[in-house]
């Protein structure tokens, strides 16, 4: 008898339900915050993973399922996908399009390792790029995604752990500064984090091996971070707290990827046990020059479905096309520009926020090329007087209305305009 091979799995009757119902409810929350879906292939070229991942982490050396095709060239199964994206965004010239490009995947991805509950060789992963923007609210933006993810799940004490790992300015410095402190421990170090000593010494902080005792004793990233840094991480932390996600700085919290930059996190919660990571990403602008294209900076994150799996009950929702929301705003609105976004999104709209800022003209030119149904605008005299102001973007016809009204206003014009 042929059987599975090992560390993958076959999915039917309620395993398939729960697959199914993981995947509509990450597709539909990517959705409401205006993500789009886009689906690359599953073997690359082995130097994409080289290049992007970095030649020296666990996942090159160690797990990817490498081969030589019939024309002698290097193939390897994917083993994760924001490098595959990368490189579809510079092959395809992607920067065409108005940005921030909004992303988002689901698809199998393969790692050699030990598999066991909840992780297999062949495993599904979910995440989101938001590509083409540097402003720390789409950083924001991002974890709010990702918050929201864990809330539909419904999983108990969520929270958001935050940190920066700088950039090419400033983390060199901080590395000098690890390895001369690990110097001095170096023979306590696990046979990996010895190699990681001279290749990437931002490695050991993630390794579960270490003890928590050495860690702790070693400098802190926060430290060293340049004025640049701390005034994203900064910013990106005031956002958080406006759109009250709960977060705290975790300073021993790094990425295992090489094009990690800035901001990095994850999303924990105490459902998950010991390892009680949901889901983890952060900034990465230097991947896409790395791999040929301009400079263009991004931030996304990544999640494991078979963990999900596990806790979830089957649940049947149907998806349906929704039209877009998109907000524009005065800075000094921003906190009621906010309220009103999760207002929406929780009762089912797509919704779309101006990262870019500038006057209003120029955020109703993104509005149009997002091709919104409706730009809700909020300035000074609409957050004084508690309304609304609703511009229709095909009709241009634009309403004053109360902003306790909007979800009754949409939920009637986009019902009647549906029956028209």
């Amino acid at each position: 008898m042929i059987k599975t091979v090992k560390g993958c799995k076959d999915r039917y009757e309620k395993d398939i339900k729960l697959f199914q119902y993981s995947k509509r409810v990450l597709s539909e929350t990517a959705e409401q915050y205006g993500y789009t879906e886009i689906v690359t292939p599953i073997i690359e070229y082995t130097e994409l993973f080289q290049r992007s991942v970095g030649q020296d982490t666990d996942i090159v050396e160690k797990e990817m399922y490498t081969f030589e095709d019939k024309g002698g060239r290097s193939l390897t199964l994917r083993p994760e996908i924001t490098a595959s994206i990368a490189r579809s965004y510079v092959e395809h010239h992607f920067e065409t399009i108005p940005s921030p490009l909004r992303l988002y995947y689901i698809g199998p991805c393969f790692r050699y390792e030990k598999p066991q509950k909840g992780r297999y060789r062949e495993f599904y992963q979910f995440g989101v790029e938001a590509i083409g923007d540097i402003s720390p609210l789409l950083d924001a933006e991002v974890i709010s995604l990702a918050f929201t993810v864990a809330k539909r799940f419904s999983l108990k004490e969520i929270k958001v752990k935050l940190n920066s790992i700088g950039c090419k300015k400033c983390r060199p410095l901080y590395k000098d500064a690890l390895k001369n402190a690990l110097k001095l421990r170096y023979d306590d170090l696990c046979d990996d984090c010895k190699k990681r000593f001279y290749t990437n010494p931002l490695r050991i902080l993630d390794c579960k091996k270490e003890s928590d005792e050495l860690k702790k004793s070693l400098p802190k990233i926060a430290d060293y971070l340049c004025e640049e840094c701390k005034e994203h991480l900064d910013a990106v932390k005031k956002h958080l707290t406006l759109m009250d996600i709960p977060f705290e700085r975790d300073s021993s919290l790094v990425r295992g990827l090489d094009y990690y930059t800035k901001t990095v996190f994850e999303v924990v919660s105490t459902n998950l046990g010991a390892q009680n990571a949901l889901l983890g990403g952060g900034r990465y602008d230097y991947l896409i020059e790395e791999l040929g294209g301009r400079h263009v900076p991004a931030v996304g994150f990544a999640m494991g479905i078979e963990r999900l799996i596990t806790i979830l009950e089957a649940e049947e929702k149907t998806v349906e096309k929704r039209p877009i929301i998109y907000i524009a705003y005065q800075e000094n609105a921003l906190k009621e520009t906010m309220d009103i976004a999760s207002i929406l999104r929780d009762n089912d709209f797509i919704v779309l926020m101006d990262v870019k800022g500038g006057n209003f003209k120029k955020q109703l030119e993104r509005s149009a090329k997002q091709h919104s149904l409706y730009t809700i605008i909020i300035g000074e005299e609409e957050k004084e007087k508690r309304v609304l102001q609703i511009k229709n973007m095909e009709t241009k016809e634009q309403k004053e209305i109360p902003s306790d009204q909007i979800i009754t206003f949409l939920k009637d014009h986009i019902k009647g305009e549906k029956n028209a």
